[in-house]
């Protein structure tokens, strides 16, 4: 915070900022000791290596030990090594690599930048100031935009100056009160220059700013003088006139409230005020004190500027305080035209300058505090042009903080936070390349694993984004900071995708990297013992819960080393019912499947059944023509009195309907429904029962024939569950989120909802600008590809504000006008037709959307699968 003291303000400023006479420098003062930034010249801890052809494998994997080398990864389709080493040590190592017999180089990983950007301006060389504050680095990236306008309050502009007149936008001169300011001075045409300039047109000077606007406005008269009333006016024209910038390259030693009031607005409203230090640090006969508090740079809301010299240290009349914020060039005369001065643009006209004090007409050297804020001012102009959503106050803070601190540590009373850096500046508002992600090694398929990436020059830090699809629709954050890789724990199972970007340090991301990918395998399941103490045929397998399982699979053998298992069973039960075992030892294992992702096979359990009393019978299909009316026949069993014979819609026979028992060894079938149906027989006698015979398969067609009549036959409808599809466990197999943190997989509802089925259900919407959603993955069975639920809409809202929106990966299958007009007042089934992704892994996305008035919701329960819609 910058200190005020009440003071009168005299109706007249004098203008300090520039020397009225003849420039006399005083004795140059010792300037401060400082550092010199340096740019990182290669990216840290990294390494670029070629080995020998030849080099076996193992030969260069004690290389790598030997100086504590990591892989990153092979540059494109050639054999040299990108490297990760200790940082610190790239150039010893890249050093000793390089004398190693089985390496043909090493060398670090450099940095390579645009070339600056050198404009044609005749005048250039004499413009020192822009190699000091790397101006060409900075116009290498952008040199402007004439959205950017920056208002010089000052004497006013030669409207007519070629370097000037195709720059410059209506103004004012409070002055004269007309509409023509032009500057009978010299002192603003020659800021005005150095802040935007024509540039790169083989005429003149370069100003800092080239694309940018420049609005003249005249607050001083010929001598320099001017009134607290006009500069107040000034300031507020400017920025209710669209000035980005506000230059003040003037001041006087009184405090004004109007003013600040003024300035404040101008802050308000999106401008950012840069105004000079002030030139009497030493006593003259300009100056009647030492460094007086001048305003409007110690005011708040002002970003100050002191003066530096060629030489980088700050110029002997700079002033000083804890107000000031910035320095920037400003020059030293000893003479008139002395190249240390700043070169810039003067009127084309005899003006106050010229005629008394003798300066040079069109172009000519000056010095000041009033020259140096205009170079601030122009990168201002320069960073908006690259941002312009950037408060004043975050510009003001890019400019400090990419300063080279030329003063003791820290902001100082000579410099503030530092001389100003255009290139560093604008180099931090440009995106940083982007990374490359390396394969992610997971061969176990657990749940923890390492995601790596390459280090970006210019990067502050790297967002990792984490999602389950490639297109990357509602991803979360995986990871955000400087380092370039991270550990990921308890990841669940599935097929999960990964991109990372680069962010400098202004939060200006690059583009996305590449994509990797990496699967987490359902876990082993744990058997449970078979419970059998009796060798019974009829027996339960059973095994634990796999979070992430969509189903688990059953295999059985004779061997314990399994060496011809059989699927018994396939399904999201955890455990089986075995019933007409054949007698022997039977082993049992099981594992998890998600989808096309199989987890590893369970440890074995197994069991041993007592010989059966009878043998079991052989069925066969007769008459299988596929309509739907065959016969089972089956061998007869000695010993046997009776048959039983089951039917079964999945081959597993986890669910069967006994269709026939009785003494017969052949059963009729007709007028079967279409589908797989699968049949299997035992024998049953006095001494017992038979185990189960093989079973059989018959397939029926959808068709059935008629006299003089074809008709389509409507088969049943089957149904694949999904996990969790009604959400009454909550989140699992879910992602929710909600921009206004609501709960949104609930049991409690607003209003007369209540569940579809069981007491939970998601929630969307439910508040104002929210955006919510229900994510997860999903395998698209191919035999039941119809996606069913049931969804309620309420909402008092008109049609056209708030959505509800159904997505498959990103493609946009459904969307749900919530408004009153479309009220269900209950639930309502949906069935989406999912052919296109038959036994594909998709990503599903259920969302709403709602605006700032009148309140919807969308509630969604009970997904399944079908097999028809």
């Amino acid at each position: 915070m910058k200190n005020h003291r009440a003071m009168v303000w005299l109706m007249l400023i004098s203008l300090l900022i520039t020397t009225g006479m003849a420039p006399v420098r005083a004795a140059r003062e010792e300037a401060l000791p400082r550092t010199t930034p340096t740019d990182t010249a290669f990216v840290p801890g990294e390494l670029l290596v070629r080995f020998k052809a030849g080099v076996t494998a193992s030969a260069r994997q004690l290389t790598l030990e030997k100086y504590t080398l990591h892989t990153i990864r092979s540059l494109y389709n050639g054999d040299v090594q990108l490297l990760r080493v200790p940082e610190g040590r790239e150039l010893e190592i890249a050093t000793a690599l390089s004398a190693d017999p089985d390496v043909v180089y090493a060398e670090p990983n450099y940095i390579y930048r645009a070339f600056d950007l050198i404009p044609d301006d005749p005048g250039y060389s004499n413009q020192w100031a822009h190699t000091v504050i790397g101006s060409p680095g900075a116009w290498g990236i952008t040199t402007g935009s004439s959205d950017i306008v920056i208002a010089v309050i000052d004497s006013g502009v030669d409207l007519t100056h070629p370097d000037l007149a195709g720059k410059l936008l209506g103004g004012h001169d409070f002055v004269d009160d007309d509409n023509t300011p032009s500057d009978e001075n010299g002192h603003g045409t020659h800021v005005a220059g150095i802040a935007a300039a024509s540039t790169n047109n083989g005429v003149g000077v370069a100003g800092m700013a080239w694309g940018a606007k420049i609005m003249p406005l005249r607050v001083l008269d010929s001598k320099g003088s001017g009134l607290n009333s006009d500069i107040t006016d000034a300031i507020t024209w400017a920025y209710q006139n669209g000035a980005d910038v506000i230059n003040l390259s003037l001041g006087g030693p009184y405090y004004s409230q109007a003013m600040q009031d003024a300035i404040n607005a101008a802050h308000a409203a999106g401008s950012l005020v840069v105004a000079a230090m002030g030139n009497c640090r030493l006593s003259n006969s300009s100056c009647t004190s030492v460094n007086p508090t001048q305003y409007p740079a110690a005011f708040e809301h002002v970003l100050a500027v002191a003066a530096t010299d060629r030489g980088d240290s700050y110029a002997y009349y700079s002033q000083y305080g804890e107000h000031c914020d910035i320095a920037a060039p400003g020059g030293e005369l000893e003479f008139y035209q002395d190249p240390d001065g700043i070169y810039s643009t003067m009127p084309t006209y005899a003006v106050y300058l010229t005629t008394y004090y003798g300066y040079k007409n069109n172009y000519d050297f000056l010095q000041g505090t009033s020259q140096a804020t205009p170079y601030v001012s122009g990168l201002a102009a320069l960073i908006w042009s690259m941002n312009p959503t950037l408060t004043p106050d975050a510009v003001q803070s890019l400019i400090e903080q990419t300063a080279d601190d030329l003063g003791p540590k820290g902001k100082d009373p000579d410099y503030g936070w530092g001389r100003i850096n255009a290139q560093r500046a604008i180099a931090t508002l440009k995106p940083p390349a982007a990374p490359t992600l390396n394969a992610i090694a997971n061969v176990d398929g657990d749940h923890t694993y390492t995601v790596t990436w390459s280090a970006v020059a210019d990067a502050a830090g790297y967002r990792l984004e984490e999602s389950s699809s490639t297109t990357f629709n509602a991803p979360i954050i995986r990871y955000d900071g400087p380092n370039t890789q991270v550990l990921v724990t308890g990841r669940e199972v599935g097929v999960w995708y990964y991109r990372v970007r680069a962010v400098n340090a202004a939060d200006i991301a690059g583009e996305w990297s590449n994509v990797q990918s990496v699967a987490v395998l359902p876990e082993a399941p744990v058997m449970t013992p078979i419970a059998n103490p009796t060798n019974a045929d009829a027996y339960t397998v059973q095994w634990s819960a796999v979070s992430g399982a969509y189903s688990y699979e059953l295999v059985q053998d004779a061997t314990s080393t399994f060496t011809g298992p059989v699927i018994r069973y396939i399904g999201a039960a955890a455990a089986y019912n075995v019933t007409g075992q054949p007698g022997g030892t039977w082993y049992y294992r099981v594992r998890a499947l998600h989808g096309p992702l199989v987890g590893s096979w369970s440890t074995a359990v197994s069991t041993t059944v007592a010989a059966a009393p009878l043998s079991a019978p052989t069925i066969t299909v007769f008459s299988d023509d596929r309509d739907g009316n065959y016969t089972l026949d089956w061998s007869d069993v000695s010993g046997a009195t009776v048959y039983t014979l089951e039917e079964s819609l999945n081959p597993y026979f986890t669910n069967p309907l006994i269709v026939y028992t009785g003494a017969q060894s052949i059963y009729t079938v007709t007028g079967q429904a279409g589908g797989q149906w699968h049949y299997r027989v035992r024998a049953g006698g006095p001494a017992g029962r038979s185990p189960w015979s093989i079973p059989q398969t018959v397939i029926v067609t959808s068709y059935i024939h008629l006299p003089l009549v074809l008709k389509n036959y409507i088969p049943p409808i089957l149904t694949t569950e999904i996990p969790n599809g009604g959400f009454e466990s909550g989140l699992t197999h879910w992602t929710a989120y909600s921009a206004k943190g609501r709960v949104v997989i609930a049991n409690t509802f607003t209003g007369t909802v209540t569940a579809h089925g069981g007491i939970w259900a998601a929630w969307l919407g439910g508040d104002n600008k929210e955006q919510a959603y229900i994510q997860r993955p999903l395998v698209v069975p191919a035999g039941t590809p119809y996606l069913r639920y049931w969804y309620w809409i309420d909402s008092p809202d008109s049609c056209g504000f708030d959505f509800g929106k159904v997505y498959i990966n990103n493609t946009l299958l459904k969307t749900y006008d919530l408004c009153s007009a479309n009220k269900t007042n209950k639930w309502v089934t949906e069935t989406l037709d999912l052919r296109a992704y038959g036994n594909l892994t998709v990503t599903l996305s259920i969302s709403a959307t709602t605006d700032s008035s009148l309140i919807s919701h969308l509630f969604i329960d009970d997904l399944i699968f079908k097999s028809a819609p």
